[in-house]
């Protein structure tokens, strides 16, 4: 139970957004390195891995972790489930609010869960200035990411069966 909310990327961002994507971690790195968990005391978030290599990322310890992946290809979301010792929520707005200054047309914030607290959201400062109504429908649109993903894969695993071929011939 409870109340899952964040934002999604969508559409996906290519991988030639990968520079200004960069930019947008730098200036969210730069908000929070030197922020500290109000309950633990421990870093508010935490860089894992190294930036060039696949699986790096940076780690909010708040709520249940989100994480920004230091790969444009893998950011497709950013949420957490609100829960009730700390209140994850203004990070997640603060993130969003950056992310939509750098990616205007590929952020949508969303809950999931409770028509009430959708409400609430409407009440949040610039939470809803250009973007329409809160996303409640998030399970159909990540199926339909699910299945545009793997429609992806498969035409690149296509691509790199022809691409020997031509080369052999």
């Amino acid at each position: 139970m409870g109340v899952d909310c964040g934002f999604d990327v969508y559409p996906s961002l290519s991988p030639q957004c990968q520079g200004l994507y960069d930019a947008f971690l730098e200036e969210v790195i730069e908000k929070y390195k030197d922020k500290l968990h109000s309950v633990t005391g421990e870093p508010l978030i935490q860089i894992i891995g190294t930036p060039e290599t696949k699986n790096a990322f940076v780690f909010f310890n708040v709520g249940e972790g989100p994480k920004l992946p230091y790969r444009v290809e893998y950011f497709l979301r950013f949420a957490s489930k609100l829960v009730g010792r700390e209140n994850v929520m203004p990070y997640l707005k603060e993130v969003y609010l950056i992310a939509r200054d750098y990616f205007p047309e590929n952020v949508q914030f969303w809950a999931s869960e409770s028509a009430d607290f959708i409400r609430i959201l409407d009440k949040i400062p610039d939470m809803r200035k250009e973007d329409g109504p809160v996303r409640t429908d998030s399970a159909e649109v990540y199926t339909a990411l699910r299945e545009m993903v793997r429609l992806a894969k498969e035409s690149q695993e296509r691509d790199t069966k022809v691409e020997p071929e031509k080369e052999a011939a």
